[in-house]
């Protein structure tokens, strides 16, 4: 009978011994898998998953040039930000040599250079992209600051138009009469006002000639916005504001 009981009890512990060494096996299709104290367990069922972070499109450039004549070299600088190249906002301003106050600022959207692109090429993100930046490259290159001419009837060459300037000095007096800064642009509103206005009185008449006669051969900067905006203007001591002297498509 102790025979028996003996052999039983040996039998017993080598099946415990048998099924203790495969529960301590890691199943092959668990291996590896981290737990949740490991810091990279996957969000709940349900849960938003993290949102990708996105960097906005971006551009930035500077220069200095001395467009007052006063010695002291203005400081002209160019940001762009957006969240794509074909829809940037783009900022430029002009501010003082001596004292850093702001004499000239201009606003506008980067899609304004593919005004005239044929709507049925549409280029990739890439090729957009190699487009604006080369467009804001060149807002201070060399030919930037560079006069115009333009050829008159007649022959006679002439880097200063008389109906711009006498249009923009009614655009200042627009602007100081509704309390708008010089250095700002003259909203789309104002051009029905400024329309309607006669552009041939003799004191607005004698007032250009005055200007012009004091910008000839003063420095000048040429901005392209896109589409037909290209326009160049020349800093004025009597009006205390850059002129526009030339616009072109």
């Amino acid at each position: 009978m102790t025979t028996i009981r003996m052999a039983r009890c040996a039998a017993l512990l080598l099946l415990s011994a048998c099924s203790s060494r495969s529960d301590s096996r890691v199943p092959s299709d668990t291996a590896g898998t981290p737990d949740s104290s490991s810091g990279a367990a996957s969000p709940a069922p349900g849960s938003a998953a993290p949102a990708a972070s996105s960097t906005p499109a971006a551009f930035q450039d500077s220069t200095s040039r001395d467009l007052t004549g006063d010695g002291a070299p203005e400081r002209l600088t160019l940001r762009a930000v957006g969240s794509r190249f074909d829809s940037l906002a783009v900022a430029l301003e002009i501010r003082d040599g001596r004292t850093g106050a702001l004499l000239h600022s201009a606003r506008w959207n980067s899609r304004d250079y593919f005004k005239y692109a044929r709507p049925d090429r549409k280029p990739e993100s890439a090729a957009r992209e190699a487009d604006v930046r080369g467009y804001l490259g060149e807002v201070f290159a060399k030919g930037a600051f560079v006069t115009p001419r333009m050829t008159l009837p007649g022959g006679r060459i002439e880097n200063i138009d008389t109906g711009v300037v006498r249009y923009h000095l009614m655009e200042l007096d627009w602007r100081r009469a509704h309390g708008v800064a010089d250095t700002a642009s003259t909203p789309p509103a104002a051009e029905t006002e400024l329309a309607a206005r006669p552009a041939t009185s003799a004191a607005l008449r004698a007032r250009t000639d005055a200007v012009i006669a004091e910008l000839r051969g003063r420095p000048t900067f040429t901005l392209f916005e896109g589409g037909e905006l290209r326009n160049t203007i020349a800093w004025s001591d009597r009006e205390h504001a850059f002129v526009r002297v030339f616009s072109c498509c």
